[in-house]
């Protein structure tokens, strides 16, 4: 039976890797003081110049309604779907899924709708996409895709820094005490996510060049058979630090994709902010 897989705005895919890689969407929204637009409608290095200005945005969760709109026409044509949501340990948009699939499963009683909580975010989300993808693209089913999923989620890993923790505090995605401990001048703290899909602190590092080698050593230590992956790395407008990173798995992996951090994340790692994602062994430090 034909599927769609889906994924929402935070894995920062750009309309031509959706294409490439077959997969659908469903827009989170950025809210920029009365105007609301998707995360695909803002030019993410104006956002983070705006950011950089003093202007604070905000974002908005997929409601239930945004995936039925998405999820229907395809349901309408025999399809069925499968969905890689952004973890709902920074989001509430998954719940948000499968509320709208409880709906869809009565009106829709043959059609097979999967939710799948994937504990990650951004290109970690965008790389267990790929993967899957790759594997539906091999024949897979939506039970096998699904399953596969799910054995293979948690051990992307994301690592990340970022050049002020209170973006991400002022959203909630961290709390006071992780914020003020991490906030010491001149130091980058290296941060996480463990299987709950929260973000956590690994450690810290004094400056730019130091954070960015910090975040190559958590893929020298946890990077599994790095022949043969492909690397995401993403940034919030500081495209030098992520070439660096990049270079430096330059002849130890498979390939290297390396895009924007887009602005809905955005809000909440602030500019300067330096991420990659692999496939590894555990997620702790």
């Amino acid at each position: 039976m034909a599927y769609r897989i889906f994924v929402e705005s935070s894995a920062d895919f750009t309309p031509k890797m959706l294409k490439a890689y077959g997969l659908d969407l469903v827009p989170l929204k950025l809210i920029r003081g009365s105007e609301t637009m998707t995360n695909e409608e803002m030019d993410p290095k104006l956002f983070y110049n705006l950011e950089r200005n003093g202007e604070v945005m905000t974002t908005a969760a997929a409601n239930p309604q945004d995936y039925i709109d998405a999820f229907e026409p395809w349901l309408k044509l025999g399809q069925d779907i499968l969905l890689l949501g952004f973890t709902s340990g920074l989001s509430s948009s998954v719940n948000n899924a499968e509320t709208a699939a409880v709906e869809l499963r009565e009106k829709y009683p043959d059609r097979k709708i999967y939710i799948i909580d994937t504990k990650c975010a951004n290109y970690g989300q965008g790389l267990l996409a790929d993967l899957v993808t790759r594997k539906k693209a091999a024949g897979a089913t939506i039970d096998e895709a699904k399953e596969y999923a799910e054995k293979i989620m948690l051990k992307v890993y994301h690592a990340f820094t970022v050049a002020d923790l209170m973006y991400l505090k002022r959203g909630g995605r961290i709390s006071a005490a992780t914020a003020i401990a991490g906030s010491v001048l001149g130091i980058r703290p290296i941060l996480y996510v463990r299987d709950d899909g929260k973000i956590y602190v690994a450690g810290r590092a004094r400056g730019k060049n130091a954070s960015t080698k910090a975040l190559y050593d958590l893929f020298e230590k946890h990077a599994v058979n790095p022949k043969a992956q492909t690397v995401y790395i993403s940034h919030a407008d500081c495209p030098e630090e992520a070439e660096k990173l990049a270079s430096m798995l330059k002849g130890k992996v498979k390939n290297v994709i390396v895009g924007y951090i887009g602005p809905v994340f955005g809000c909440h790692c602030g500019p300067e902010a330096l991420s990659m994602y692999f496939i590894c062994d555990e997620r702790e430090p």
